[in-house]
């Protein structure tokens, strides 16, 4: 007589909440469906997400897994109009979520059996089909419970295509026409006359003009506008629009060279909501612009990097602005000790800041950062070359810390001994600083336990002393870089080996990595999906042979000698 499954006394729901806690790791309901009967058909009518690997899977896939929400076939390339009909009929009463993103042999024969059999899906995305035309927007215009619809870089839709959808699928909220460049005035506005629930909106890249706007600002639940790169919106043009949008949140006119603090004080008329302006390559920061921005009395995120002008307007921004929690000044020529200490000095609250490349700041400015911004959370600085090893001395006092960049800076072992007074930390990028050694590795090993990723590229006195110390510390880490380290070795593979979360491992350029230090890290690292081994002349045949036996969550190898 078998003994008794105690697991049978348990409720379903208490199972369930079992397989979500496992999902974070690809192979636990694999093994949690192996335990017994019992378990295969709970983890069988419990899973609601797949993203198949081969195609070939598909048919197994949809006897197994009847109640199937989202499908993401970005690793099926080859998917075509009969697979297509195949799944729709398979998942035609659960299926809401389909990403065909990465495939390309389909055509608007099984984009309409998509649509038509699936009468609950609410999101598709066909990015990265240039070859799709109107034909294939009719087809899908045929969905009509859609709610989001990216189309991205699919340049064969012109405003015909555009003008089906729209008139079909009236419950849109979401919506990407990104790089979709025979889409013009005319198709834009139709999506916003006849899309009345539009919540996000992105036409990049699109040859569009002001004229569309007024359609377009009239959306009453519009929170977010991407007008990235169109070029063809102009100042003049938006000073005579009438609309507002109350609504609006987030507005990102990168790129827009056309566009000054005319333009945007006219797109964002009435916006007291807006939390977000992206405006990274593109205005001048001026007074004017810093005006403008009084407006926005609930702004948390300004991004300028790339801008010019600064130099003038960065003050300003600190009168007109109390209440940033972000802040990007990334590759901003004029950027000063001065003027970039007052801003923060009138936005305590700043979570992040990114001064990436701004190379006149100097150690002055950095106790003026420290004291004036202790909720931080996210600094990159990135090649601020003035700042010598004794300002990074400060960066300890940012207890909350958790993303640092000091990437080809003159940071040293002792600015890494007060850096790891952020136990916070998860993001570390140390990439061409030639300064530190395995002694700073191990202050942050003993004291950054929740690390997950370390970037260490070109910093040439690293040794395996210091990534064993990591490794041993650090047990989380899911990305490391160390690439291009000559005293790399196969003794760091074996301790990465036991960092079961990998995912990510740059070993580019290290000429002593062997096949037995490769295949370490193949069968102790299970999640392990991209790996770049390039320059790695040790590594022969045998080497990869391991990898293709044990990887089986592999997506991406960069290998050449």
């Amino acid at each position: 007589m078998e003994p008794p499954n105690f697991f049978d006394l348990l409720a379903k729901d208490l199972l369930y909440a079992i397989l979500d806690h496992l999902r974070d790791d690809p192979f636990a309901p694999k093994f949690f469906s192996q335990a017994c009967k019992s378990f295969y058909a709970l983890e069988s009518t419990h899973r609601t997400a797949l993203k198949p690997r081969r195609l070939d899977f598909l048919p197994r896939a949809s006897r197994r897994y009847p109640s199937i929400l989202h499908l993401d076939l970005t690793l099926c390339p080859c998917v075509d109009d009969f697979a297509l009909k195949a799944l729709s009929l398979a998942w035609r009463s659960s299926l809401r979520s389909v990403d065909l993103s990465r495939c390309r042999l389909f055509s608007h024969v099984g984009l309409s059996a998509l649509a038509l059999n699936c009468t609950c899906l609410v999101e598709l995305d066909l990015s990265n089909r240039p070859d799709l035309t109107d034909v294939a927007a009719k087809a899908i215009a045929e969905a009509v419970n859609l709610e989001r619809l990216r189309l991205g870089r699919c340049k064969g839709i012109t405003d015909m295509g555009i003008g089906c959808i729209a008139v079909k699928c009236e419950r849109l909220r979401h919506v990407v026409l990104r790089w979709c460049i025979r889409v013009t005035d005319f198709g834009a506005g139709l999506i916003a006359i006849k899309c009345k629930e539009i919540r996000s909106l992105d036409l990049s890249y699109m040859p569009i003009t002001e004229r569309c706007l007024n359609h377009i600002l009239q959306l009453e639940h519009l929170e977010d506008l991407v007008l990235e790169h169109c070029l063809g919106i102009e100042d003049h043009g938006l000073a005579t629009l009438q609309a507002n949008c109350k609504s609006m949140k987030m507005l990102n006119l990168s790129k827009c060279q056309n566009i000054g603090h005319i333009g945007i004080a006219s797109l964002t008329n009435g916006a007291q909501n807006l939390e977000k302006l992206i405006l990274s390559s593109s205005v001048v920061v001026t007074t004017d612009l810093a005006k403008c921005l009084q407006s926005f009395p609930r702004l948390q995120l300004v991004k300028l990097d790339g801008c010019l002008g600064v130099e003038s307007g960065l003050k300003a921004i600190g009168y007109a602005c109390n209440s940033l929690k972000e802040l990007n000044l990334s590759k901003c020529v004029g950027v000063t000790d001065e003027n970039l200490s007052f801003l923060l000095k009138t936005n305590k609250n700043l979570e992040k800041l990114d001064i990436t490349c701004c190379r006149t700041i100097t150690p002055e400015f950095m106790p003026n950062l420290t004291n004036s911004c202790l909720r931080l959370t996210s600094l990159r600085m990135e090649s601020c070359s003035l700042i010598s090893r004794e300002g990074f001395l400060f960066i300890g006092q940012c207890q909350l810390l958790e993303e640092l960049d000091v990437t080809d800076t003159e940071i040293d072992d002792i600015g890494l001994c007060s850096i790891s007074r952020c136990t916070k930390l998860s993001s570390l990028k140390l990439g061409i600083c030639l300064m530190i050694t395995d002694k700073g590795l191990k202050h942050i090993a003993n004291s950054c336990s929740e690390l997950q990723h370390l970037d260490l590229y070109r910093s040439s006195r690293i040794t395996d002393e210091g990534i064993i110390a990591i490794a041993l510390g650090c047990p989380s880490l899911r990305v490391v870089n160390i690439a291009y380290n000559s005293n790399i070795t196969d003794s760091s593979l074996a301790f990465l080996s036991k960092c079961q979360k990998l995912r990510t491992l740059e070993i580019r350029g290290c000429p002593h990595i062997s096949p037995q230090g490769l295949s370490n890290v193949v069968v102790g690292c299970r999640n392990l999906e991209n790996l770049d081994l390039k320059k790695c002349r040790k590594i022969n045949d045998t080497g990869m042979i391991q990898l293709a036996q044990h990887s089986q969550s592999l997506k991406q190898v960069g290998s050449y000698s």
